[in-house]
């Protein structure tokens, strides 16, 4: 079986390197309209479907890849991204002080934060979360491929799970084939 997973494309908060979390839902704006339909070029026409976060710059970025694809979309919150709670929005130097840790974008890159004292997630919970989705996957649709519409925390996980060859970057509208 086949996971491709598609990071959205850019928000004005990606564009001003602002975490969004779960707790703001905001909508690509049109240069992350364009990433996804650049990104549509390089999916493999052998999806069997679409799974999609259903947050809007996820879910928006699953339809504009289905211009090509023609399949049915599913959307699944355990694919939605990881929560800040009240830390969403904040620049990362004021998350920094905040958390008094220096390097807490540094650990919020390795899934390896805890932010479960302002709302959010642990670094556990959350990968625990990917993982099950993972599995579920593995387990119902063994033989198939599923493009999944989602957000960079969650790929990271993914990675972090599910190592493969190379680890690009979660830059927005990247591919990430996970192959089990």
């Amino acid at each position: 079986m086949k996971l491709i997973f598609v990071r959205h494309g850019q928000t004005d908060f990606n564009k001003n390197k602002l975490p969004q979390g779960q707790e703001i839902d905001a909508p690509l704006n049109d240069t992350g309209i364009r990433q996804a339909e650049e990104a549509a070029k390089y999916i493999p026409a052998e999806i069997d479907f679409i799974i999609a976060s259903p947050m809007k710059r996820a879910a928006q970025t699953a339809e504009i890849l289905n211009r090509v694809l023609n399949k049915r979309i599913e959307f699944r919150d355990d694919v939605k991204e990881l929560r800040y709670g009240d830390l969403a929005g904040k620049p990362w130097p004021q998350i920094a002080e905040i958390l008094n840790d220096a390097d807490a974008k540094e650990k919020d890159d390795a899934i390896a934060f805890d932010y479960s004292m302002h709302g959010g997630d642990s670094a556990e919970s959350f990968k625990a979360r990917v993982a099950a989705f993972a599995k579920e996957m593995q387990d119902t649709y063994p033989d198939q491929t599923i493009l999944v519409a989602a957000h960079g925390g969650v790929i990271d996980a993914m990675h972090i799970l599910f190592p493969q060859e190379e680890k690009a970057t979660t830059d927005n509208a990247s591919v990430h084939e996970f192959t089990f």
